[in-house]
């Protein structure tokens, strides 16, 4: 990876900002695990220009691809949590953002009258709070526009971690995933005009067509294959499991044949 080129190609972006993406994407390239294995081999085959792009892209939005808040996957861009709301806080400046997750012990309740939402979230432990403690999610917007309340299961997190092309993140970042995906929804729900270009861009992480009703422990253990050969391997040490099994097999298949 050439990474005057990149720099060459962002000459008319902020000179800070590119240098540290530049940086950035060159430090994905050389990153390795303990064998010595590169972590991100996808980013080798990505072209300078097709890297630039990714930061006009993002650039467009008011936003910084800056390898913390808004980050490159295998699937293309991915924004956190802190995006969303730095988003929201250049479209309404006036705007505050309460994205918070529930636990187990907690006690959580919320009104709307008039307009107006109240609500009030008591935390039973906060120092002993784990990610398979979470029974849910909410996000609060308050600004010009209105007050908005989101709130999100446990069992719908779920969903959205199902239909995630890959589980790596999530199984890492579960916390951070889960206010991620509150906030998301938040936003397209109520500010869908503001948040329609990132919306669309972050949606190439996920892959809608996965199967819903597959156990997770099943998508997370195909989420780590990455050769057809090892797939085919774990297929048959593991079919009949069912027509959702099947279905994600098929996906991951076609995932890997892309990446090659």
């Amino acid at each position: 990876m050439n990474k005057d080129k990149i720099i060459d190609f962002l000459k008319d972006e902020n000179e800070e900002h590119v240098e540290k993406y530049a940086s950035y994407c060159v430090g994905l390239s050389l990153a390795t695990d303990r064998t010595g294995k590169l972590k991100n081999y996808w980013i080798t085959k990505v072209p300078e220009q097709q890297l630039a792009n990714y930061f006009k892209r993002v650039s467009a939005d008011g936003l910084v691809l800056d390898g913390v808040h808004v980050t490159l996957q295998s699937t293309g861009i991915s924004y956190d949590y802190v995006a969303y709301k730095n988003k929201m806080f250049i479209a309404y400046p006036e705007s505050t953002v309460d994205v918070s997750l529930v636990y187990e012990g907690d006690e959580f309740s919320f009104g709307k009258e008039d307009g107006k939402v109240n609500y009030k979230h008591s935390i039973n432990n906060p120092f002993a709070q784990t990610a398979k403690d979470i029974i849910g999610a909410y996000c609060i917007i308050k600004n010009k526009r209105g007050e908005f309340i989101t709130l999100l299961s446990k069992e719908e997190l779920d969903k959205h971690r199902k239909v995630a092309k890959t589980d790596y993140i999530w199984a890492m970042w579960t916390k951070e995933m889960s206010l991620k995906t509150v906030i998301k929804k938040a936003c397209k729900q109520h500010f869908a005009d503001t948040f329609q270009a990132i919306e669309k861009t972050d949606n190439g992480n996920y892959e809608l067509e996965n199967p819903l009703e597959l156990e997770l422990e099943y998508k997370q253990a195909m989420d780590k294959i990455e050769t057809i050969e090892e797939l085919s391997k774990y297929y048959q040490e593991n079919k009949g499991k069912g027509k959702e099994f099947d279905k994600y097999v098929s996906i991951r298949k076609k995932q890997i044949n892309e990446n090659l």
